[in-house]
C-alpha cells in the first residue's frame, strides 16, 4: 500500500505556512467553541450505546455535518487567501448537547 497523504491543514508543521496555521487554529477555536472535544467524545459513545434520544441523536449528526463543514470551509480558506465569508453556523441547541455531555 501506498503512503497515506496527511492533509497539510491537519498537520500545519508538515505544510510549513504559518497561515494554514492560523485558519486551522480558528476553525478549532470556533468548533471547540460550541463542542469541545470531550463532550465530541462522549457524545460518539453515547450515541453508539444508543442512549441519545432521537432528537439528540439527529442534533448530534447535524453537529458532525457542521464540523465537516467548517473542516471544507477551513480548507477553502487556506487554498485561497482572498477568499472570506462567515463560517458555517453550527445547529441550534448543540452548544446546549454538548454541555450535558
Amino acid at each position: 500500500m501506498g503512503r497515506m497523504e496527511r492533509d497539510p491543514l491537519l498537520d500545519p508543521a508538515l505544510a510549513g505556512d504559518p497561515r494554514l496555521a492560523r485558519v486551522q487554529g480558528e476553525c478549532r477555536n470556533r468548533i471547540r467553541a460550541e463542542i469541545d472535544l470531550t463532550a465530541q467524545v462522549n457524545l460518539q459513545g453515547a450515541a453508539l450505546a444508543g442512549l441519545l434520544s432521537y432528537e439528540e441523536a439527529e442534533l448530534f449528526r447535524a453537529g458532525q455535518e457542521w464540523i465537516l463543514d467548517m473542516l471544507r470551509s477551513a480548507r477553502a480558506r487556506a487554498a485561497d487567501p482572498g477568499r472570506c465569508g462567515e463560517w458555517p453556523s453550527p445547529p441550534e441547541g448543540l452548544a446546549a448537547l454538548a454541555k450535558r455531555f
